[in-house]
């Protein structure tokens, strides 16, 4: 099965995604919430987790229209996505502490490990999946970022709107 339509589905909702993140910035600012440093980190944390997720979508289908054969398609996917979330991930309790150095709540530690072990799966596709399982372990990967940032979105929302209420 092509999973093409499945990814282009998920690049549209990582657009998405980074464009309500966007907005919500927006509304907070018009409901009188003025955007601190840690605000706009967490802002820009759900916009790179949208590109991020896009870029992860439409990757495989552009490297299928260099005819490459489909395990190469998948493992370069995997591997860019596996660099490009890990390094991202690796370095977001660092980010993180840098504009807010309190605690971090529990729901970002699960997030943070989360996608620490996304970005370990993404690897071990290159590395060990079979090659008919690559695209089914490829997508859950992508699948899963959006599905936490969605989290941490909710989270950080419900937080950001119950200080301004």
């Amino acid at each position: 099965m092509d999973a093409s339509g499945y990814l282009y589905t998920i690049a549209a909702a990582g657009m998405s995604f980074a464009a309500l993140s966007v907005l919500t910035m927006v509304l907070r600012q018009i409901l009188g919430g003025e955007m601190t440093k840690f605000d706009t980190f967490v802002a820009r944390t759900w916009v790179q987790l949208g590109f991020m997720v896009t870029f992860g979508s439409i990757l495989p289908p552009l490297l299928g229209l260099f005819e490459f054969p489909a395990p190469v398609v998948w493992g370069i996917s995997s591997g860019v996505m596996g660099i490009i979330l890990g390094c991202w991930a690796l370095t977001f309790p660092q980010r993180r502490y840098a504009t807010n150095p309190t605690r971090f709540p529990i729901p970002v530690i699960i997030y943070s490990v989360a996608m620490d072990l996304v970005a370990a799966a993404l690897v071990a596709n290159v590395l060990a999946v079979p090659i008919e399982r690559m695209p089914g372990v490829y997508a859950a990967s992508v699948t899963a970022v959006l599905l936490g940032a969605a989290m941490l979105f909710l989270f950080a929302f419900a937080h950001w709107y119950d200080a301004l209420l």
